[in-house]
């Protein structure tokens, strides 16, 4: 006899990383603005930005939905914004909004360190 083995865990998982991820990186920015100086310190941001960008999405979010899905196979996981205009308007929105935050990351440096 096959016993079913009890997936909640990987529910439950996905719900405390959900909730424990976005304290945690506003922590890691302030940490970080009392730790670093101001150019290294909007770099470090810009580029966590931007990758978070190109890759459509939070690392985390991926990680939660494959939990999630573990427990419950039907489960949708609901990406980013980005994500949505990609998948309705192809590649070149999501060249697009990349090209927009790398330039507001770009004006915002110049702004507050020229």
């Amino acid at each position: 006899m096959k016993t079913r083995v009890d997936t909640k865990v990987y529910w439950w998982l996905g719900h405390v990383i959900d909730l424990v991820h976005m304290p945690f990186v506003i922590a890691l920015v302030l940490w970080g603005a009392a730790r670093f100086s101001g150019e290294l310190y909007v770099s470090i941001v810009v580029v966590a930005v931007v990758l978070q960008i190109g890759l459509m999405g939070c690392p985390f979010m991926a990680l939660t939905g494959q939990l999630k899905r573990l427990h419950d196979p039907s489960y949708v996981n609901h990406w980013s914004f980005t994500v949505w205009l990609y998948r309705k308007h192809g590649p070149l929105a999501g060249i697009a909004v990349f090209i927009f935050f790398v330039g507001i990351g770009l004006v915002l440096s110049s702004f507050f360190f020229s």
